[in-house]
């Protein structure tokens, strides 16, 4: 495993990969799009999506990181194209000849995320797609909401949404061929709680924890990483969850006020309570404060590094295996919830 660590920027990680193929046959795992061999152009035409890549998010920062490849494309999804703007400046400000292409993406309605998918399929730009980074999500959602199909807010746009982008966009992931990566950002967060596939809605509302709910969705997002890692196993496809740290982001809009900081502290006793007093190793937050720079380190880790080949499935923090609880990662919870999610959007899909 690479010397990367809690204090690696997302820059210094995708300079330090790309460099490394300089010159060099380009292996299918740099080709995410960040082959710099001569002898391999066409590598050049691989894109990479990105879920919210705000201004002052994670999903910015490994946006403006991955732009230090120098890769042909990037597909940056999001809500506010006003938001993203200041993303894709400082991309062009690293390369001029970065393609950035913009996508409306709202992961709370998947009718937005299916004509998301299929602006992406039909501009000619992704016929295959390397790297597909799940980043988006909401955090301690107050009060209870819902998507518009009627999900629980956090665990519609943090799950769901991106079970659909991802299998919408699957055949071209595929198509893309061995090493292909699909990277889910999830967090050490789901040791709060469990997810409860039979009332994920928390009795419409009237359970509802905020914390509790951010930590279901957590739970899901590892869940589906080890079945995409499961499903895609032959397809040499492969699929990494990760904790990228805590930024100061507007992710945590929804914990400032004086009814989040007291739902934080009833989560804390509900935690302490679900472990015995205990807080549970994967659990453990020390290291996690991080700048925007270095909480992109995992994200590009994940995308690029060919250490983790053959290891589809890992969970990762720091740029580093971590150990995670086994009731995220059971293999027959996994295959329950894919066909939760199949049921709540409405179609299967065979991989």
């Amino acid at each position: 495993m690479t010397s990367f660590n809690q204090h690696t920027t997302g820059s210094e990680v995708a300079k330090t990969l790309t460099s490394r193929s300089a010159g060099k046959t380009c292996p299918l795992h740099l080709s995410i799009p960040f082959c710099l061999s001569p002898s391999h152009p066409a590598h050049l035409t691989y894109p990479v999506i990105i879920t919210g890549p705000s201004s002052n998010s994670i999903g910015g920062a490994t946006a403006i990181a991955l732009a230090h490849g120098h890769p042909k494309t990037i597909f940056l999804a999001g809500r506010n194209e006003s938001k993203i703007q200041p993303v894709i400046k400082e991309i062009k400000a690293i390369d001029s000849a970065v393609d950035v292409v913009f996508v409306h993406l709202d992961l709370g309605s998947q009718e937005s995320v299916r004509k998301a998918a299929g602006e992406i399929l039909a501009s000619g730009k992704a016929d295959v797609v390397h790297g597909l980074v799940n980043n988006a999500g909401v955090m301690c959602v107050l009060p209870y909401q819902e998507t518009v199909e009627g999900i629980e807010l956090q665990f519609g746009i943090n799950h769901i949404g991106h079970f659909l982008l991802t299998n919408l966009l699957l055949p071209r992931i595929v198509a893309a061929g061995p090493h292909a990566r699909i990277v889910n950002v999830a967090s050490t967060g789901y040791t709060l709680g469990d997810l409860d596939m039979e009332n994920y809605n928390f009795d419409k509302g009237k359970t509802y924890h905020p914390w509790l709910a951010y930590a279901a969705s957590k739970t899901a997002n590892i869940l589906f990483n080890t079945c995409l890692a499961s499903h895609l196993q032959d397809k040499g496809v492969e699929a990494f969850a990760l904790q990228p740290g805590m930024p100061p982001t507007e992710l945590y809009v929804h914990t400032r006020d004086d009814n989040s900081l007291a739902s934080m502290t009833e989560a804390f006793k509900i935690i302490t309570k679900r472990w015995e007093g205990k807080r549970p190793p994967s659990g453990d937050m020390a290291g996690d404060e991080k700048t925007l720079e270095t909480a992109a380190s995992t994200l590009v880790f994940a995308a690029l590094d060919p250490g983790l080949d053959g290891k589809s499935g890992l969970f990762l923090r720091n740029c580093q295996p971590f150990p995670i609880e086994g009731y995220a990662t059971d293999a027959e919870r996994a295959e329950r919830l894919w066909g939760l999610s199949e049921k709540l959007v409405g179609e299967k899909f065979d991989i």
